[in-house]
């Protein structure tokens, strides 16, 4: 009689809940993947580890929180695959304005710039309350294969 009486349910909620995903947002940062061809697929990778594939039946996916590039290789039927590397804009990536103009500094050029070691004993495990320095991954990522671009919100940056 049970079995009889909460089996169709029973089996109604496993089939609507077959499509969710639960993420760990004390450790993890949910990218949502918005994609302009329907066919749309692209793995996440995070250094050499791969995190899954995302697509528009699956445009979550929760990554674990660093400061390590996103990287992204994405295809779609009938478009070559595009990859690209999603990072923080950190301020020496940024543009500096001299006299009205926008000057690409050292980094944003490509060179090697050394940082100085601020903490020797590491990283803090309690993070700082009025630090302006992100870190993690951006809550959105748009994938247009068609027009060979990524596009991320203000503060992160995108290299193909």
């Amino acid at each position: 009689m049970f079995a009889r009486l909460f089996g169709p349910l029973a089996a109604a909620l496993t089939l609507f809940c077959a499509g969710c995903t639960t993420f760990d947002t004390n450790n993890e940062d949910v990218v949502t993947f918005v994609f302009a061809q329907p066919t749309g697929v692209c793995e996440v990778f995070v250094g050499n580890t791969s995190y899954g594939q995302v697509s528009i039946a699956k445009s979550a996916i929760g990554v674990p929180r660093g400061n390590e590039p996103l990287r992204l290789s994405c295809a779609a039927e009938a478009f070559a695959p595009v990859s690209a590397e999603v990072s923080i804009v950190r301020a020496r990536d940024e543009k500096l304005d001299v006299l009205g103009v926008g000057v690409l500094t050292p980094q944003a050029l490509g060179a090697r710039v050394t940082e100085p070691i601020t903490n020797i004993t590491g990283p803090s495990p309690l993070p700082n309350p009025l630090s302006t320095e992100k870190t993690g991954y951006p809550p959105r990522i748009t994938i247009d294969i068609a027009q060979r671009a990524i596009l991320v919100p203000k503060g992160w940056q995108t290299r193909m």
